[in-house]
Formats: C-alpha cells, sequence, structure tokens
C-alpha cells in the first residue's frame, strides 16, 4: 500500500509481502502487482553485503541506482513518500544513497566485496534488487530500493570464514530492526 493513501502511520498501514529469494522472487511480486487494485507505489527492502569500507550491519543503502546483470543499469523511481530525504528521516539520518549491484553470485569474501565496490562504483550487494525493480517498471509502478547491510565489507562470510554464521546472524537481526524502524515511521 502506497504510504501516501494509507490513514494510519506505521506498521498497520502497509501491505507485506515477502518474497522468496532468487528468480522466483520477479515472479511473486509481479503476481501481487497484477491484482485488481494494485499498488501505486511500493518500497523493496531486504539484506546486502556491504561493498564500501566502514558500513556497518543494520545501516541503510537507498539505492539510485540497480545494476541488473541481465539488462544494465535500473533507475527507481520513488514518489516524495519514499524518497531518500524521507528514509533518512525514518533512520535517524544513517542512511547512505548510491549504486546497489544485483549479482547473482553471493559475494561473500572481503576482498571480492572491495573488488566488486571498486569496479562497478556500487556500494552495496543483493541477488534480487534489479529483479524486482523489472515488474516494477513494466508495470507503472513507483518504487524505491532500500537494503540493509548485513555483512561489512571488510568481513568475510565465505562458509570456511571462522564466525561467519555469527556475523549473519547479527547482521540479519540489526537489518531486522532497522527496517521495522522504517516501516514504522514512513
Amino acid at each position: 500500500m502506497s504510504p501516501l493513501s494509507r490513514t494510519a502511520k506505521g506498521m498497520s498501514s502497509w501491505d507485506i509481502l515477502w518474497v522468496d529469494p532468487g528468480p522466483v522472487a520477479e515472479k511473486q511480486l509481479r503476481v501481487f502487482l497484477e491484482e485488481d487494485v494494485p499498488p501505486q507505489e511500493i518500497l523493496l527492502v531486504g539484506g546486502c553485503g556491504a561493498l564500501i569500507r566502514g558500513a556497518v550491519p543494520g545501516q541503510g543503502m537507498y539505492a539510485t541506482e540497480v545494476l541488473d546483470p541481465e539488462r544494465g543499469p535500473h533507475w527507481p523511481r520513488p514518489t516524495r513518500a519514499l524518497s531518500f530525504p524521507a528514509i533518512q528521516k525514518a533512520l535517524g539520518g544513517g542512511a547512505l544513497t548510491g549504486k546497489l549491484l544485483t549479482t547473482q553470485v553471493p559475494c561473500v569474501t572481503d576482498h571480492h566485496k572491495l573488488e566488486s565496490g571498486h569496479g562497478y562504483g556500487a556500494f552495496a550487494v543483493d541477488q534480487d534488487s534489479a529483479l524486482l525493480c523489472r515488474p516494477c517498471v513494466e508495470l507503472d509502478v513507483g518504487h524505491a530500493v532500500l537494503r540493509f547491510v548485513v555483512d561489512p565489507a571488510e568481513i568475510d562470510v565465505s562458509p570456511q570464514a571462522n564466525g561467519a554464521e555469527a556475523v549473519l546472524n547479527e547482521g540479519a537481526r540489526r537489518s531486522e530492526i532497522s527496517l521495522f524502524s522504517v516501516l514504522g515511521s514512513l
């Protein structure tokens, strides 16, 4: 539901759709957007890996551009209610804005994350933002992309890295807190 058309502030005023990760996410979102009364705008949220030094778990990463591995760059079309200043206010000023890289290959080692960030000029990486933007564009739905850092760029979270599971669990917990802070205040 659009924050412009809601009646009460907070979580109860949002329709929340959880989608499965990966390619099936695009199909699930498309079905939702093709309903009888589709939303006019949506906020695409989830976790991400930071590709720049200094980003911390739970920090908001607001995409001004999404690099699609199949179709090239995409520029989200947020309304004023989902703009970066609105998100910044909801997060208490801690969000960053920049280019988000969507990749099908997990980017988990510190070397790979920092190299990818430099090579693509991106500040974060995920596996489905570009996929979720596609039906929004095709169906003319306003959308913004907000991701929350699960793993900092300087930390190796590959399966063989010591402490990787603890880092990912803590990052997911902090991201969830940030997500609910945003949804509760927009």
